[in-house]
Parts: structure tokens; sequence; C-alpha cells
């Protein structure tokens, strides 16, 4: 929900990932999160995932749109076989990017924490980070951090860390694997899942 900025390791993609014991498959998810910087409101993000097609050969499909204090985005993302793209809308225009899948890619975007639902797919270990158009590749590190009792949460989640030189992220998911809450100490900007009844 800000401008462009170095790598964050905010994710928009990844695919062809094997499965592990904390890893997901959603078939589909769609929500609304909250993101707060410090104890300030910065606005909302809402997204919609879909998952189609075998383990081998999964396509999937990825919609957010931000609403806040910053412009309003849309990203759209894209992934079939060995390619995946990325399509950001704004005031401003429109930007587009391709990547190589990899099996363990990752294609970040500073200002969509939404994104991060897309990590339930990941296991533990390395992964390949690029970044916004024109792009920039880094390394980083998944670690499976285990369960947590968030406050206000009635079951523990799944926290997973992710880690890029300085730069870490703090994501957890529920059962299902669904994202319920993103952390970037920081920056002290956290999202956290509107729980509808």
């Amino acid at each position: 929900m800000t401008s462009w900025l170095p790598l964050a390791l905010v994710p928009v993609a990844l695919v062809g990932l094997s499965p592990a014991a904390h890893a997901q498959t959603i078939k589909s998810d769609s929500a609304r999160l909250v993101v707060m910087q410090g104890t300030r409101p910065l606005g909302t993000e809402d997204f919609a995932l879909r998952t189609a097609g075998p383990a081998d050969a999964q396509e999937v499909s990825f919609v957010a749109t931000t609403n806040g204090d910053s412009e309003s985005l849309r990203v759209v993302v894209t992934v079939r076989a060995r390619r995946l793209t990325i399509r950001v809308a704004s005031a401003s225009g429109e930007a587009a990017r391709e990547y190589p899948a990899g099996p363990r890619t990752l294609v970040v975007d500073e200002r969509v924490l939404s994104l991060f639902a897309l990590v339930a797919r990941l296991q533990a270990g390395p992964v390949t980070v690029y970044g916004p158009p024109p792009g920039g590749r880094r390394s980083a590190t998944l670690t499976d951090a285990g369960s947590d009792r968030l406050p206000g949460m009635a079951a523990p989640l799944h926290h997973l860390v992710l880690r890029s030189g300085e730069d870490v992220v703090d994501i957890w998911l529920d059962a299902e694997g669904r994202l319920i809450r993103v952390a970037i100490p920081s920056r002290d900007l956290s999202a956290e899942r509107v729980i509808r009844p």
C-alpha cells in the first residue's frame, strides 16, 4: 500500500512446490484483510485465490484489490505450467511482467500483503525471490516456526517466517492453510483477515 520500495518480501506467486507437512493446496479462498501501520489503519485488501488441475500441473489464479491511504491497486497473478504473469493496474497505468516458474519461486510486491495467501503452498527451505517490474532477484529462506496462539484467536495458528538478509516477514495460517495474519516488524506493518460469522 506504499510506493515501489526495495524488496521487502511480499510474495505475488509461488509455483511448482512439493507438499510438505505444513504445505497446503487450497482450491479456493477469498477474504478481506485490514492493513495497519502500528495502530493506524491504512486500508483494506480484498483477494480471491483459485487453484485447478493436478498437483504436478496446477494452474493458480490470484486477484487482489487494495483500497486506502495510497493509490488503489488491482493485482492479477496467473500461473500456468512453467510461466507466471503478474499485472498491476492503478490510476497511473498498468505494468505486466512474466517470470519463469521454478520449483521454489516467489515474485514480490511491497504494496499487497494479501499475496502472502500463496505461501501456504510452500514448504520450509530456500526460495528465490523476484522483484516487481523491472525485476531483480535475491535469495530467501522460509522457516516453520510451529504453532502460535494470537490474541483474540481461539485456535492455534501455523507460524511461518520468511527471511531475506535483514528483511523478516511473519505469516500465520489457519489449519486449512488460509492466510490469517502477516506482519513485517521492521516496517511496523501488519494485515489481518476480517473474520466474518
